[in-house]
């Protein structure tokens, strides 16, 4: 289902801000690669991506330092094998929108 989920404008460059829509934490990282819709949860220590480093198309977890891969989800390291979920995104104007699974 597609969801309007904020401005572009909400969103630093090279930044990152979590939105809570339909009951999950859905996380907007802003790139030089692009705009990406994440679940803001690191796969790893299951602590909050948001306030991570994002560099490229990669966020790093600001708990322990895990590098994923913002355009698939997968993790770069050893300390996790399972990838994030990413959500199909699009820039509308100013306006973010994801595709997110039904709540």
């Amino acid at each position: 289902m597609r969801h309007r989920i904020a401005a572009l404008s909400d969103v630093p460059e090279g930044g990152n801000k979590a939105f809570e829509i339909g009951g999950r934490s859905v996380l907007l990282c802003r790139s030089t690669s692009g705009v990406f819709a994440v679940e803001n949860m690191c796969s790893h220590a299951l602590a909050h991506l948001e306030g991570g480093k994002i560099k490229g198309p990669h966020i790093f977890c600001p708990l322990h330092g895990v590098r994923f891969d913002l355009r698939t989800g997968a993790p770069n390291g050893t300390l996790t094998k399972k990838p994030i979920t990413i959500y199909p995104v699009s820039v509308e104007n100013d306006e973010i929108f994801a595709e997110l699974p039904h709540a």
